[in-house]
């Protein structure tokens, strides 16, 4: 017997160690990920994608930002960065953004790069049938990396550039963060090197400089190139390594790595600003950074990290449904930085019940930290997640090249493996059934240490005096420690069927078939038309839409501030015999979703599900149509927090502004006026919600529906006789009063001043009634909004280094008046708005006067739109906007879908220069200056 025992004993215990050494051994890298190191140092990472039919995404990575700098360099890190798109060994200023713009990269969009404190990353995403683009992208990232010229005269004309970039973000909660983040980052380098720098040194600094940090972090070891891409890995190995071969390292400084110091002490910082919109709580306690996935179980610890974060989000949802003491709160652990991460809360207040807001918090966040998560909450959130999975299993996988490429960016910087789809979801299915609330306890204890904890109180200045002090907040804490806490309790009636009877079915009265786009169109009984169109993009999906033209302007005017929160209540109360919380555990592992919409010019419905849960998802859309609810408390939390929101907006600097600018384009709209804090407190009745939804959703007739996705149309056609088909019918109101937005006979100027932030913003409008909202004339539109982009980001920023970035929108619409309404905007420096605005307008000038001062912008914005047309093209996103605006606006044709290329390669240059004549030149407009508050006084 002892023998036996002794063998059982050592077979466990053998057991015990292989089952350690399989959870110990490293993860196998995505056989489909190539990787290499060139002998300079350099690596590189190659992902094949398939997927990706003739486009690839490039990243440059370098391993150096902003906490390399010393101490007269602050700012060049992000500086660099800048410099790349102004001159390399290769490309002078602006070919490189030309080129790619000439193979349908966006400049922001698809071309990009950014700076943080521990990397530096440049991006380019682009077409590459033509595999020569790729070659050239490869090129061009070795210019960046190795070849950067650093003109000085372009470096003082960056300057400006940059400058107005750390201008742009100036404000509030600029100012707020300046003062709490030395207090987060408490004597680490983290808090002396914000990637942004300091603005009197990007004024200042010698040429030299910038390029002693290029010359000694620039540099093969620390650099690396992601590729993700349809062509062959080996073509490309060829292109990296004939690249970056060449080049070698011209410094060996040692690459540090900084940790945010330890403290036993609790920091507190409590900070107000005059222009603050909310008052928010927050507590960080700072730990070691969760290293990179590189074993079983540092896959195990990332996925129990993750369960927690969720658990604790619906939790925190949960409060929210129950109380009306704060706002919302949050719990979660996360990294922070590259060698620390946080176990960290928060809270948002209400601005007249700040401290019990607090205290309820507290104890909530105590009673995650004592008891975790209770058996039912993780077996629900666990289930979920194996059924997501065993999901994903069975559908085609579609994955983006961008969520690659990050993938690649974790392998570099992370040192994280790689997973395969397939190993991926072994591992999840392997790891998530052992994950329980003891589990959760446990990583929760493991991650929960004493000291190196900051605690953050921002605010409105006017909440100044009724804010806890330190030794207040101090007091709060430790009682919400030392109080007893109960576990969590939640008990909630579920009904067993979402609908109690079922609806008595319709009938399909009339087919048509739209050959032009492969549509097939039926009308029901009821009065209901449905829009079907089959595609492949997901097998078993399906995407639901359904409109009408009516919404809020068809209800009586002394109905619209109640309207506003018809959709927020009836959406979040829950349905029929269902509260909020019962639903949601009904669909709990369901993909099944249904929201219904009441908007100004319609109402309507968007509903989407696998097809398996095709029937839950019909059910659910019919049992909210027919069956909403409207919750008192809920609707008590949305008027609260909208009357502080609409308060809070008032102390912003830009409140007057904007609301000038609102009176001039609106018009004589009463219903695009003002909902104040005072109308609520007048005009929002409870008991009106669900008579307002009844009166836009009690009559299913002339609904129109768009249905894409995969299926069959004999399948789906008992599902949309019964719950579409079975929808009510009858007379509803379809007229509407409206006294909409019109274009002025007169230019108008507005002129605020208000801010402490050291800017100025600037906004050009021109809107006119006299448009025809209609193809090809919405592509004009677009080319000509385009066009301006590049011209105006070309003078102000390029050219007079005056501004970070231009914003441009040309939009239009034919419901519920035709209107056309441009925009141009920008902020600056308060004292070059005026030189600003009239090179803005000279721009304007030249496209209107000169087709030719933009044949080859044109040329290469075409480009760049087809593109974009053909990605996506065939999506169902694409198919169900598509489809819906083309019923809802009634185009004249299907151009859009079947002549997309040749209409772009119709409209003229001479087309576009009449448009900007018509709408912008000949249109009055209005120039709205918001200036800082100090330069009243100096005017």
């Amino acid at each position: 017997m002892t023998k036996q025992m002794n063998f059982k004993g050592l077979l466990s215990l053998l057991l015990l160690f292989v089952t350690g050494a399989v959870y110990a051994q490293p993860l196998k890298q995505n056989p489909n990920l190539v990787t290499g190191k060139l002998p300079n140092g350099f690596t590189y990472y190659i992902y094949k994608n398939d997927k990706a039919k003739g486009n690839s995404v490039l990243r440059l990575f370098v391993n150096a930002g902003s906490l390399q700098e010393e101490n007269d360099q602050q700012g060049l890190a992000h500086f660099i960065e800048h410099m790349a798109f102004n001159g390399t060994k290769h490309y002078s200023k602006n070919d490189v953004i030309e080129f790619l713009e000439s193979k349908g990269v966006k400049f922001g969009a698809d071309l990009n790069a950014h700076t943080s404190f521990d990397e530096t990353v440049y991006k380019i995403s682009i077409n590459t049938a033509d595999e020569k683009n790729l070659e050239k992208s490869i090129d061009i990232m070795g210019d960046w990396a190795f070849g950067v010229t650093f003109d000085k005269n372009e470096i003082d004309k960056e300057r400006g550039v940059v400058i107005e970039e750390w201008r742009s973000k100036q404000g509030a909660d600029n100012r707020l963060r300046e003062q709490y983040l030395p207090v987060l980052f408490n004597k680490s380098r983290y808090a002396e090197r914000l990637p942004i720098g300091k603005v009197d040194i990007l004024k200042t600094f010698p040429r030299q400089r910038i390029v002693d940090f290029y010359e000694k972090w620039y540099r093969p070891d620390l650099m690396s190139i992601a590729i993700v891409t349809d062509i062959d890995p080996k073509k490309v190995e060829s292109y990296i390594k004939n690249e970056f071969s060449q080049y070698q390292a011209k410094s060996k400084a040692p690459r540090l790595y900084y940790e945010l110091p330890a403290h036993k002490d609790t920091l507190f910082s409590i900070i107000t600003d005059k222009e603050a919109s909310s008052i928010d709580l927050s507590f960080f306690n700072k730990i070691a950074s969760f290293k990179g996935i590189q074993t079983e179980a540092d896959y195990k610890n990332q996925l129990i990290r993750s369960f927690f974060n969720a658990l604790a989000k619906n939790r925190f949802s949960r409060i929210s449904q129950l109380q009306n003491d704060f706002k919302e709160g949050s719990f979660s652990v996360s990294n922070l930085v590259l060698k620390n991460g946080i176990v960290s809360g928060g809270v948002s207040l209400f601005h007249d019940q700040i401290n019990e807001g607090i205290a309820k918090y507290l104890t909530e966040a105590q009673r995650i930290t004592r008891y975790g998560f209770t058996a039912d909450e993780v077996m629900k959130m666990r289930d979920e997640y194996i059924v997501s999975i065993k999901r994903a299993m069975a559908t085609e996988d579609k994955t983006e090249s961008e969520t690659y490429v990050n993938e690649i960016h974790d392998v570099f910087y992370n040192g994280t493996t790689m997973l395969a789809k397939a190993e991926r979801n072994r591992l999840a299915l392997k790891y998530a059934p052992q994950i329980d609330s003891l589990a959760i306890i446990s990583f929760l204890k493991s991650v929960s240490q004493k000291g190196n904890t900051v605690v953050l109180l921002t605010a409105p200045e006017k909440d100044a005096k009724n804010l806890p002090t330190v030794a207040q907040l101090k007091a709060m804490l430790a009682k919400a420690a030392n109080e007893k806490v109960a576990p969590w309790k939640d008990s909630i009636t579920i009904p067993k069927t979402l609908l109690a009877q079922e609806p008595k079915a319709g009938k399909v009265v009339k087919e048509e078939k739209i050959e032009a786009i492969g549509v097939t169109k039926w009308t029901l009984s009821n009065g209901t038309m449905v829009y079907l169109k089959t595609t492949d993009e997901k097998k078993n999906y399906i995407s639901l839409s359904g409109f009408r033209a009516g919404g809020i302007y068809a209800l009586d005017s002394t109905q619209f501030v109640t309207s506003q929160f018809v959709k927020p209540v009836t959406g979040l109360s829950g349905a029929g015999e269902f509260s909020r919380r019962a639903l949601t555990e009904f669909l709990a592992g369901n993909t099944a979703s249904s929201t219904l919409i009441l908007s100004t010019t319609r109402e309507g419905v968007v509903s989407s599900a696998d097809w398996k849960d095709a029937k839950t998802m019909f059910q659910l859309m019919y049992l909210k149509w027919v069956y909403p609810n409207a919750d008192s408390l809920t609707f008590e939390q949305a008027k609260r927090q909208t009357i502080e929101r609409l308060d809070n907006n008032k102390l912003s600097p830009t409140y007057d502004y904007n609301k000038a600018i609102a009176e001039l384009l609106k018009g004589d709209d009463d219903y695009a006026s003002d909902v104040s804090a005072e109308r609520i407190n007048k005009e929002l009745r409870f008991k009106d919600i669900l008579p307002i939804f009844k009166s836009r959703f009690g009559s299913a007739k002339d609904f129109q529906f768009v249905i894409v996705g995969g299926f069959n149309l004999d399948s789906i056609k008992p599902l949309i006789e019964q719950y579409i088909g079975g929808l009510p019918a009858g007379d509803y109101n379809k007229k509407f009063e409206y006294k909409g937005p019109v274009g002025g006979d007169s230019a108008k100027d507005i002129l605020v001043y208000a801010g402490k932030a050291p800017k100025s913003t600037v906004n050009l409008f021109y809107q006119s009634n006299k448009v025809n909202y209609d193809y090809p004339e919405i592509l004009v539109q677009t080319l000509l909004q385009e066009v301006l982009k590049v011209k105006l980001r070309l003078n102000l920023r390029e050219e007079n280094s005056g501004v970070y970035g231009v914003g441009v929108s040309i939009s239009s619409t034919s419901i519920p008046s035709p209107l056309i309404r441009s925009r141009i905007s920008f902020s600056c420096a308060p004292e070059s708005a005026d030189f600003l605005i009239k090179q803005a307008q000279l721009e304007v000038k030249k496209v209107a006067d000169d087709p030719n001062y933009f044949l080859s912008d044109l040329a290469n914005i075409k480009v760049q739109q087809l593109d974009s047309y053909k990605k996506q093209a065939g999506k169902n996103l694409f198919w169900s906007s598509s489809l819906r605006n083309q019923f809802y606006f009634g185009f004249k044709d299907y151009s859009f879908f079947n002549d997309y290329e040749k209409m772009i390669n119709s409209i003229t240059p001479a087309m576009v220069s009449a448009y900007a004549k018509k709408y912008l030149i000949e249109t009055p407009g209005i120039k709205a200056v918001l200036m800082p508050e100090n330069f009243k006084k100096l005017n």
